[in-house]
């Protein structure tokens, strides 16, 4: 089966403002969305992990280890881009994020990697 770009999408925890999904849509045209406008911002990780796994070509983006514990425990889908630098504006945050995300989506999306981590 092939899959194309406008089959995925980026889900942002709940720890990462929702204006970041907004530029990330931009960015990269791959829907994305926060856990705030799925409306599961209180949901245990656990839970969404599952509600994730369901819908298949999902990309999380956390800075929350359960994500990277569950999919090293469970398998994938979701697939996840690990946050692994502290509390950041918005701005410094999105430029983090920008300077990898488009090898993140090469990595996850056509390689074979399920956890793509970016470091400060």
């Amino acid at each position: 089966m092939i899959t194309y770009l406008n089959d995925w999408e980026f889900w942002l925890d709940e720890n990462i403002s929702p204006i970041i999904a907004k530029w990330l849509m931009d960015e990269v045209k791959i829907k994305s969305v926060s856990f705030h406008t799925l409306k599961l911002n209180a949901t245990p990780d656990e839970l969404i992990y599952s509600i994730a796994r369901k819908k298949d070509h999902i990309i999380i983006i956390s800075k929350d280890i359960d994500f990277r514990e569950l999919i090293a425990w469970k398998g994938t889908p979701p697939k996840l881009i690990a946050i692994e630098f502290g509390n950041s504006s918005n701005k410094i945050f999105w430029e983090r994020l920008k300077s990898k995300i488009h090898e993140a989506i090469s990595q996850l999306i056509y390689g074979d990697l399920d956890i793509f981590d970016i470091k400060k």
